[in-house]
C-alpha cells in the first residue's frame, strides 16, 4: 500500500548526505531555543492542498524543535488585488513582530506578495506550490541551482503531458481534449504553462476555457460533449455558484461527472478522488515535504541563496475506479499495479 509519508521518509534520506555535516551544530545554532517557523498560506485552512501540504512540511522536520505559526490569507474566496495587498501588509507586520527563523510560504499569491516584500532582507524564505517562474518575482539572481538571494523554494509543474498519455492508454480513442479551469491568477498561469507544453502532448487541445460561474461551467460541459473527447481539469476552486457563493472543488467535480459521458483526467490528487478517471497528479504532501527539506538546511546553516529552486522530479498516477466503470472502460492492469486507486465518493 502506498504512503505518502514513507515517500517522505525516502527524500529525507536522499538528501541527508547534503545536511548531515551540519547535524552537529543544529542544536548550538539556536542556542537551545526552539526555532520559529512562520507558514504563510494564500488561501484557506481548509483547502486540501494546504492541509496535505502542511503536513509533508512538518514531517519533513519532525525531528527539528520549532515552534509553527500560521497565516492564512483567504485568496481562493477573496480574490481582489486590495485583499491580497491588505493581507500581505498584516503578514508582514507579524513576520517583522515575531522575528522567525524561516518564513514558508504556500502558492503564488503568498509569494509574489509575502516573498516578495522580504526579498533582499535578511529573513530567509522558502516557497513552494509556485507556478510562475522564479525570475518572475526576482528570485533568481544568479542561477535556479544557486539563486543567490535569501528566497530558494519548490515550483509546481504539473505533469499535464503525462496525464494526457495516461487518458490515453486508459481510453485510446480518444484525440480531441479540452482543458477547463477557473478564472484565477494561479489557474491562468498554470495554463500558460501547459500551452508551452503542447507540441509533446498524444491528443489535439480543442480549446482552454477560464470560466468565473456554475453555469459557465455547465454551459461549456455540456457544449463540449459533442466537440471533444476528453476533458482535462485543473481547477474550480473560484467558480462561484447562484447567489454568489464560492463552490468547492469537490461540488464542481460531482456535477461534472453526472452529467458528462467523456473520460476525465486531473494533475492534482483530489480532483481524481472525488470523481475524474484519472491523472499523473502532483501532491500537496509532496510539495510540502520537498520544502521543509530545504527549510532544514537553513537552519542548520545553510544560505537560502545556494540551496537550489527546483520541482519534485516525478508524479504519481491516480486512478478512479468507479468513474472507470461508469464510462465502461477496460483498464490496463499495467497501469493499476502502478497507481493510486480511489473508488469514488458516491
Amino acid at each position: 500500500m502506498y504512503h505518502e509519508n514513507e515517500m517522505c521518509g525516502r527524500a529525507i534520506v536522499f538528501t541527508a548526505v547534503s545536511v548531515l555535516v551540519l547535524v552537529s551544530s543544529a542544536v548550538g545554532a539556536w542556542g537551545g531555543e526552539k526555532c520559529r517557523i512562520f507558514l504563510v498560506f494564500s488561501y484557506h485552512p481548509s483547502l486540501w492542498w494546504h492541509i496535505n501540504a502542511k503536513r509533508g512540511l512538518l514531517d519533513a522536520l519532525r525531528d527539528m524543535d520549532c515552534l509553527y505559526k500560521s497565516f492564512y490569507m483567504d485568496t481562493k474566496r477573496h480574490t481582489e488585488e486590495p485583499w491580497i495587498r491588505k493581507k500581505a501588509y498584516e503578514a508582514l507586520k507579524e513576520v517583522k513582530e515575531w522575528k522567525p527563523a524561516v518564513v514558508v510560504t504556500f502558492d503564488d499569491n503568498a509569494t509574489r506578495v509575502v516573498g516578495g516584500g522580504l526579498l533582499g532582507t535578511s529573513t530567509p524564505v522558502v516557497f513552494l506550490g509556485v507556478n510562475a517562474e522564479p525570475e518572475k518575482y526576482g528570485f533568481v539572481r544568479g542561477t535556479r541551482k544557486r539563486p543567490g538571494a535569501n528566497v530558494t523554494g519548490v515550483l509546481e509543474r504539473h505533469y499535464f503531458a503525462q496525464t494526457f498519455k495516461l487518458l490515453k492508454a486508459l481510453a485510446p480513442g480518444i484525440e480531441k481534449c479540452a482543458v477547463l479551469s477557473d478564472d484565477s491568477y494561479t489557474s491562468r498561469v498554470a495554463l500558460d504553462y501547459c500551452r508551452s507544453l503542447e507540441p509533446s502532448f498524444p491528443v489535439k487541445i480543442v480549446g482552454y476555457y477560464t470560466l468565473r460561474t456554475l453555469q459557465e461551467w455547465q454551459e461549456k460541459v455540456l457544449e463540449l460533449q459533442s466537440k471533444a473527447d476528453c476533458l482535462l481539469f485543473y481547477n474550480a476552486l473560484t467558480v462561484r455558484g447562484p447567489r454568489g457563493k464560492v463552490l468547492s472543488n469537490e461540488e464542481v467535480i460531482h456535477w461534472t461527472v453526472k452529467h458528462s459521458r467523456l473520460p476525465d483526467g486531473g494533475v492534482w490528487e483530489a480532483p481524481v478522488e472525488y470523481g475524474l478517471l484519472g491523472g499523473v497528479i502532483l501532491t500537496g504532501y509532496y510539495q510540502g515535504c520537498y520544502a521543509g527539506l530545504k527549510v532544514k538546511e537553513i537552519l542548520m546553516g545553510k544560505s537560502p541563496g545556494e540551496i537550489p529552486i527546483e520541482r519534485p522530479p516525478r508524479g504519481e498516477i491516480a486512478i478512479n475506479l468507479a468513474r472507470a466503470r461508469s464510462l465502461g472502460l477496460k483498464l490496463p492492469m499495467g497501469v493499476l499495479l502502478s497507481a493510486r486507486i480511489y473508488g469514488g465518493r458516491q
